[in-house]
């Protein structure tokens, strides 16, 4: 049986000398993992270029039983822009953000909202040309993949004052005993983050290490509720050096 996929590329490794393994995100399977041509050949570069972090591509599926790896012929891609591809920040931001998912999203169950939400993100970000909006995506970004995956905190507890619990998600007047918590002006950037969206992500202007350090918050916030993210890596520290 054939099945049309459509899917957003996230990892590429080296499986042996003929066959390397993408890991992508599709709208109809969620997570899977695709045997791709390793090598210098024309096809292989090809679908190299196709299939960079975060590129929106679909192509056809052969099932086989039995085997792990799905098969795909006729790649495309699904989307025109390309400045992911030819736009230094943009492609620093994909490396990054693929990398987050790809730690991020390990359940192969389709889902429909969250798909909605990746490829509707990866097409704002190809669209997207004010710089402050460019520099604010990834926290944009990281904020409503959080809601989509359980682990959003709760944006109306917050009042004047509060401190951000980390462990319980919620905002308190007071510290919690276990020590895992924001002080007031960094728990008021916490709901300042859950007002961000898309129509008003380029009026948000914060400093470098303010920034820095919102993006270091949400990454220790994702690893202590079980969703370790690119802590660490390198696509994160060439992003703080870009912002």
């Amino acid at each position: 049986m054939n099945e049309n996929l459509h899917l957003i590329a996230l990892r590429t490794i080296r499986h042996d000398d003929r066959t390397s393994v993408l890991t992508a995100w599709s709208a109809e399977r969620g997570r899977v993992g695709i045997a791709m041509p390793a090598g210098a050949g024309r096809e292989a570069r090809r679908r190299r270029a196709l299939t960079m972090p975060l590129a929106l591509f679909e192509g056809v599926c052969v099932s086989r039983p039995g085997r792990d790896l799905l098969q795909l012929r006729d790649l495309r891609p699904l989307s025109v822009g390309v400045s992911l591809r030819t736009h230094p920040v943009k492609g620093a931001l994909a490396m990054f953000l693929a990398e987050v998912l790809e730690g991020v999203l390990r359940a192969s169950e389709p889902d429909a909202r969250l798909s909605e939400f990746l490829f509707g993100a990866v097409e704002a970000l190809d669209a997207m040309e004010s710089p402050t909006a460019v520099a604010n995506f990834h926290l944009w970004f990281l904020r409503v993949l959080a809601s989509l995956t359980g682990i959003a905190p709760d944006y109306g507890s917050w009042r004047p004052g509060s401190v951000f619990d980390m462990a319980e998600a919620v905002f308190r007047p007071v510290p919690p005993l276990h020590g895992r918590y924001l002080p007031p002006v960094q728990a008021r950037a916490v709901h300042m983050l859950g007002r961000l969206t898309l129509i008003n992500i380029a009026r948000l202007r914060m400093s470098r290490d303010t920034r820095r350090a919102m993006l270091d918050g949400i990454l220790d916030y994702y690893a202590l509720h079980g969703m370790p993210a690119a802590a660490g890596s390198r696509s994160l520290d060439i992003l703080k050096s870009l912002f």
